[in-house]
């Protein structure tokens, strides 16, 4: 279970890095990116990353999906 749960936050970690470097892109392109893990362990990471509110997720076009780092909320923003 250890092994899972680091395999995990490393795709999640890649995820970020790659959405960090090149700003915007599609499910499909990050998942190119990202040849060491398979398309649906990408889109369980970005599901659970976009739930948290790490990623953004648009929705510009039928059937087209972009994701980008959500902007970064600070801590005493809410005060």
């Amino acid at each position: 279970m250890g092994h899972d749960m680091a395999q995990r936050y490393s795709l999640e970690s890649a995820i970020q890095q790659q959405l960090a470097r090149i700003g915007t892109c599609s499910l499909e392109e990050l998942a190119v990116l990202l040849p060491g893990y398979s398309w649906a362990q990408v889109f369980s990471a970005v599901d659970r990353l976009t739930r948290e509110g790490t990623i953004a997720l648009k929705h510009p076009a039928p059937f087209r999906y972009l994701l980008s780092l959500a902007p970064q909320r600070s801590a005493g923003a809410s005060a």
